[in-house]
């Protein structure tokens, strides 16, 4: 257990980097990078809420989420890409 609290711990300390990275990215290319900070921010608060159950179940639930949204934007843009013209 004393394991898995220390690699969520170091998890936590690579999102907040990645945070404070792309956040001064943000100042120079705010079209590129801000999508990309905003994302990392909700990862961060994903992994404070690992150490809860409930937050396990919603980790769990996000994924099949992302992963239906992720197959349906891969649909769409191959229906978007070889459309007759």
């Amino acid at each position: 257990m004393e394991r898995e609290n220390d690699l969520l711990f170091f998890m936590a300390l690579t999102v907040i980097g990645a945070i404070l990275a792309s956040s001064l990215a943000v100042i120079l290319q705010r079209t590129v990078v801000l999508p990309l900070t905003i994302s990392i921010f909700f990862i961060l608060i994903l992994t404070v809420l690992l150490n809860k159950k409930k937050g396990l179940q919603l980790a769990e639930k996000i994924e099949n989420l992302a992963m239906i949204v992720a197959l349906l934007a891969f649909i769409f843009s191959f229906i978007y890409l070889f459309r007759p013209a």
